[in-house]
């Protein structure tokens, strides 16, 4: 495996397209080697299967422009962490050995997302320790960033991706058990009718779009993405860097 730039954390498969997809399909076409980790294959979901999840994530991968997706199989609504995940995790951080990373935003509806976003967080610091009993040489990350998946905070910046918006709609459209047109009945007694009606078919993607939309009117652009930074901006030259 190769090292990448950016190395992305999803609890389930479309998490990270709905907050960062976007910047991924940007941070692609500008040539840099962007991975995503999904932490589960979101098993516990209203619709779709673990192979049907799977399935989606590779092709969102595609459109996206990945240089990687890998599955760490942790189990879905078991996020919190404990010694055993933070391994699994920080493993990931090692055999990767990124310069900055992406995961969820802690204050969000989803006790998942919250739990992940804990759970990098822990794995992060370890994988830079030089004792910490995991595989992989200690590395360490210069930057953590917070996406949004159903938060919507003031962000520490946005990203402009309105040049890519179609690639971040294609890769939310390759979901089609999530986010696909509800059809009546369950949806393991009706093969190939759709999902059922859930939160995520009732217009979620157009809540989506009109977030990116706002965090885009901010910064004087079509479409952004937000997302949170712990750190403080060091500005050089105000004519110039900002």
């Amino acid at each position: 495996m190769g090292l990448a730039d950016i190395l992305a954390f999803s609890p389930h498969p479309d998490d990270v397209e709905i907050g960062a997809g976007g910047t991924l399909a940007r941070h692609c076409r500008l040539g840099h080697e962007v991975v995503v980790c999904d932490l589960t294959l979101g098993e516990l979901a209203t619709n779709g299967s673990p192979e049907t999840r799977a399935a989606e994530s590779r092709e969102a991968a595609r459109l996206l422009g990945l240089a990687a997706r890998e599955v760490l199989g942790l189990r879905d609504r078991e996020l919190e962490p404990s010694p055993e995940r933070v391994r699994v995790v920080a493993e990931a951080v090692r055999r990767w050995r990124p310069g900055l990373v992406l995961a969820p935003c802690a204050d969000d509806r989803h006790p998942d997302h919250a739990a992940a976003a804990r759970l990098v967080r822990e794995a992060v610091f370890s994988a830079g320790l030089a004792r910490f009993p995991a595989a992989g040489e200690p590395h360490r990350v210069a930057r953590v960033l917070h996406y949004f998946v159903n938060a919507r905070p003031q962000p520490s910046f946005v990203v402009d991706v309105s040049e890519v918006y179609e690639v971040k709609r294609a890769a939310l459209a390759a979901y089609v058990t999530q986010f696909g047109p509800a059809a009546s009945g369950r949806a393991e007694s009706r093969p190939g009718a759709g999902p059922v009606a859930s939160p995520l078919t009732e217009g979620y993607l157009e809540w989506v779009e009109l977030r990116d939309t706002w965090y885009g009117s901010l910064a004087g652009v079509a479409r952004a993405e937000g997302f949170l930074w712990d750190g403080t901006l060091a500005v050089a030259d105000l004519t110039r860097n900002l």
